[in-house]
């Protein structure tokens, strides 16, 4: 299905100073580092990646719903699991969709790497978080997570090999959610708004549908997964999708990566 031809993204000069400018297709993010690991510029840095924090419900505040609970049943034999994990057993649970588990793993390893390999591994595991919250109906964390995961991803400035095929991937999928993120935004059953670099733009796009089931798993005959789009109306064609990123690296590749 097309999307509305009504729908107009701002460019990225226009708006790069905007609040919500980070919520721009992949192909538009402009990407800036530094040397914490914390995710928002505005925290204070911290030794781990992310904050240890309690979960909430689906509509509270990305910001504050970002680290898995302490509490959780069974963590810490998870976390001892997830120290003497391997890259290996961590792209094991990526692609088998386990990204709760995943993160744990790869923090684990982000915790002991130096750097390139630092910023690639939490490149790829900002994006295991990104998909938790996309399959767990948090969509503008989603978006976040995986636009910082890209960026990270770009920094290492992979020209072929695994890693670039999942930044690629990465990529596509992050514009897929954009692009449907906007859909649901401006056009309702009884409106459609164009969405440019307006106040009221932004605050459509604000919304998110948070807690609400717009993407589901689809497997085609050759089993690859597929995220489809399906908000609560109908389409004339199939619904759009997107090829689920897989990564495709081993232990070698990462290790191939601390001698760029």
């Amino acid at each position: 299905m097309a999307f509305p031809a009504a729908l107009s993204i701002a460019s990225l000069s226009s708006i790069s100073s905007h609040p919500h400018s980070h919520l721009l297709p992949s192909h538009q993010i402009n990407c800036s580092f530094s040397p914490s690991p914390c995710i928002y510029s505005n925290h204070t840095s911290h030794s781990k990646p992310y904050r240890r924090l309690t979960p909430c419900s689906q509509h509270c505040c990305f910001r504050v719903s970002y680290r898995f609970s302490a509490a959780a049943e069974g963590e810490d034999e998870d976390n001892e699991e997830a120290e003497d994990g391997s890259f290996d057993e961590a792209v094991v649970l990526f692609n088998t969709r386990d990204y709760y588990k995943c993160h744990d793993f790869l923090e684990s390893l982000w915790n002991n790497a130096e750097e390139p390999t630092r910023t690639l591994i939490h490149g790829i595991l900002q994006c295991a978080v990104g998909f938790h919250h996309l399959f767990n109906q948090n969509h503008k964390g989603a978006m976040m997570e995986l636009g910082e995961g890209l960026c990270k991803l770009r920094k290492m400035n992979f020209k072929s090999g695994p890693f670039y095929q999942f930044e690629q991937e990465i990529s596509a999928a992050l514009d897929f959610i954009y692009q449907t993120q906007i859909e649901l935004a401006a056009c309702t059953e009884d409106l459609c708004v164009t969405m440019d670099q307006s106040e009221r733009s932004y605050q459509l796009l604000g919304g998110y549908a948070a807690g609400q089931l717009l993407y589901t798993l689809q497997s085609d005959p050759n089993e690859t997964m597929y995220i489809v789009f399906s908000p609560h109306r109908s389409y004339d064609s199939e619904p759009p999708k997107v090829k689920l990123p897989t990564l495709n690296a081993t232990a070698e590749h990462l290790v191939a990566c601390q001698y760029k």
